[in-house]
């Protein structure tokens, strides 16, 4: 173990392991991954890991386009294939509302010279057998998308930044933060101090308890995210595209010979970081465990454009607290009024995507390098000083997700 690496990371998941790995690439000195239970074992494992390329919200498409580079490298690096699922993605849009967003995700699919295709909806309902509407619909086709197994992309991270002399401290719980003044010089674990040229937060839903620590609270919250997986069937075939519902505030793609599908709560439930276990193995959300609230509620919305979820059987259920803001952006750079600690979270849904991205910019920031990427609407401070913890900023960032139509 370094006895005072000149990078602390806390926080083993992609975000984690993805700066861990762009720092050690930077070659810009040692770097010790803390993480309090295995890798990528809490919100990282649980993603549906939809790997959109084209994203509306500012910036983040240079973040996701960045993914794409670091995976062709990992599997450079690893002598191994990630093995991503390159079937597209279909953009379902059924009302006036819709359709507009459907055009602006086509006018920037064109910005970015990235192909999109306009089909019909015989087309689509070929491509989807357990499509089935009276409803008008206008349809694009992102040939390029793809989804991939999120643990492998978080190992893969992992895997090359070993090999690249990062260090790894696993079953090791930061309790603290070492400062002197408004500096943070390292963090406190059950075991020793360990004291650092830069401390990087990347702790997920718990990032904002260190970040209050050191006198700042980010903008977002724990909120919970989740999907469902059906029962093999013929209706489900392995290589389909994934496919966006806007109207049905839902999502779906292939899985082990069944259909993920996610929905979005009318109300999203949060909960406050400081109640909020190490263990995302026993229900986070108690008012609705298995999420059957949500599936009565809004499952009717995605039944009108899938009539068999009525006679669907639902194999599993995975939910998360995954970090979201007001805004849909991440939260990314340093503190105000303090130095030597960097903040990366707020992945809003996206955190698989723009892993790539977030990694590489945290890694520049940190070590004073330009910055390829624009992060002005990503900052900690956009909204003000807060009070993360209120029920009132908690219900702002459960409405952000609930009002979200993307991928």
């Amino acid at each position: 173990m370094t006895q005072r690496p000149d990078f602390i990371v806390i926080g083993g998941g992609i975000f984690g392991c993805s700066i861990a790995w762009y720092l050690a690439r930077a070659g810009a000195g040692t770097v010790t991954v803390v993480e309090r239970q295995g890798l990528a074992a809490a919100t990282t494992s649980r993603a549906a890991a939809l790997l959109t390329r084209i994203r509306l919200k500012p910036g983040q498409t240079a973040l996701s386009t960045e993914t794409r580079r670091a995976i062709s490298e990992l599997e450079q690096e690893l002598g191994f294939s990630l093995e991503q699922h390159r079937v597209g993605s279909l953009h379902i849009a059924a009302s006036p509302q819709t359709q507009t967003g459907l055009e602006e995700l086509a006018a920037a699919a064109a910005e970015h010279s990235e192909p999109f295709e306009w089909i019909d909806a015989e087309e689509t309902f070929k491509r989807i057998p357990w499509l089935q509407t009276d409803r008008e619909l206008r349809v694009g086709f992102m040939p390029e998308d793809s989804y991939l197994d999120p643990y492998q992309l978080a190992m893969a991270y992992a895997d090359a930044a070993k090999a690249r002399g990062v260090e790894f401290l696993l079953e090791t719980e930061v309790t603290g933060l070492m400062r002197n003044g408004d500096r943070i010089t390292g963090v406190r674990t059950e075991s020793r101090d360990i004291a650092a040229g830069c401390v990087i937060d990347a702790a997920g839903p718990w990032a904002g308890l260190l970040a209050a620590e050191a006198g700042w609270h980010l903008p977002l919250a724990p909120v919970r995210s989740h999907y469902w997986i059906t029962s093999p069937g013929p209706l489900f075939p392995t290589d389909n595209p994934y496919v966006i519902l806007p109207d049905a505030h839902a999502y779906t793609r292939p899985e082990v010979g069944g259909l993920l599908f996610g929905l979005r709560d009318k109300a999203s439930l949060s909960c406050d970081p400081r109640k909020l276990s190490a263990d995302l193995a026993s229900p986070v959300f108690p008012e609705d465990p298995e999420g059957w609230d949500v599936l009565i509620e809004s499952g009717p919305g995605l039944q009108e454009f899938f009539p068999a979820l009525a006679e669907a059987e639902l194999a599993h259920y995975v939910a998360a607290p995954s970090t979201y803001t007001p805004d849909g952006q991440f939260v990314l750079g340093a503190l105000p009024g303090v130095s030597g600690m960097l903040v990366a979270s707020g992945c809003c849904g996206a955190g698989i995507a723009c892993s790539g991205g977030v990694g590489r910019a945290i890694a520049e920031l940190a070590t004073d390098q330009a910055s390829h990427f624009e992060l002005g609407g990503c900052r900690p401070d956009r909204f003000g000083e807060i009070d993360s913890f209120s029920d009132s900023w908690r219900e702002l960032c459960a409405q952000g997700r609930s009002g979200k139509t993307s991928g």
